[in-house]
């Protein structure tokens, strides 16, 4: 078996691969933060998925992001790395493959994440390091407590009774299981033949704020409140997972909308 080192092993795409990763049988080492060890020994091979998204607190997105990522590339001594970034760097593009040239939105107060993540891209690509990137999609899960969108309007129809929605029944984005990232991460982790590559993890297709509603109101009964939003300027076109179907032939992601029912019985259980 491999030896691993997840950095963000902790957080909610970083659990999953560990989860899984122990599973298989592999050596799992998560550093802590802080940890000289990382600089000292053999880290194997490096998954990277220490990313920060709240832009209110940008010197720790850069750090994150870029900064943590940078040293690694430079002093440690790892056979491979994987670097998660995301399709948010494909909003308000007319293409979403991972050759699409990539505009950043001035009007976009999260553009820092987008940014961070573009320049950790470059830096592995250009590090002469052995690399893979993935940019995954909206990653949804079972996290009781995340601040995200599909946590946060499930707890609220479980626990109010009421979803409060800003945004338009027609905004549609891609969701992507965290067991399917986790899964496709090791997997291209594994083989090692997507070496200096950018590869798309998502589930192939948009699904509606609408759609979204809809199946919570079927599932808890809740009243769905939709605010008006005006000047909304957020437009994700249709992942292109082509390429990632090349390295794993035989990926079927998970659909939200099906999932959304474990959900709902899930949080109910704890909640």
């Amino acid at each position: 078996m491999a030896l691993y080192t997840v950095f963000g092993g902790r957080g909610f795409i970083g659990s999953e691969i560990v989860k899984q990763l122990n599973s298989l049988g592999h050596d799992v080492f998560v550093p802590k933060r802080n940890d000289e060890r990382i600089f000292s020994q053999d880290l194997g091979c490096v998954i990277y998925c220490a990313g920060y998204g709240d832009c209110n607190a940008p010197f720790d997105v850069l750090e994150a992001n870029v900064s943590l990522l940078k040293c690694i590339l430079q002093q440690a001594k790892f056979d491979y790395l994987l670097y998660i970034s995301s399709t948010r760097v494909y909003m308000n593009q007319t293409s979403s493959s991972e050759t699409t040239n990539l505009t950043i939105c001035s009007d976009d107060n999260r553009r820092l994440f987008n940014l961070t993540k573009l320049i950790g891209e470059e830096i592995c690509l250009k590090s002469k390091r052995k690399v893979c990137i993935v940019r995954p999609s909206n990653v949804y899960g079972v996290a009781l407590n995340s601040p995200l969108f599909l946590p946060s309007i499930t707890r609220n129809a479980i626990t109010s009774g009421k979803v409060d929605m800003y945004i338009p029944r027609e905004y549609a984005k891609d969701y992507v299981s965290v067991h399917d990232v986790a899964s496709c991460c090791i997997n291209l982790a594994s083989s090692q033949e997507s070496y200096g590559e950018v590869i798309n993890v998502a589930a192939g297709f948009n699904v509606s704020a609408s759609e979204i509603a809809n199946t919570l109101i079927k599932y808890t009964d809740c009243d769905v409140i939709w605010h008006e939003v005006r000047d909304f300027n957020e437009i994700f076109p249709t992942t292109d997972i082509s390429k990632l179907k090349k390295y794993i032939a035989s990926f079927s992601p998970r659909n939200v909308l099906s999932d959304l029912q474990d959900m709902v019985e899930n949080f109910k259980q704890v909640l």
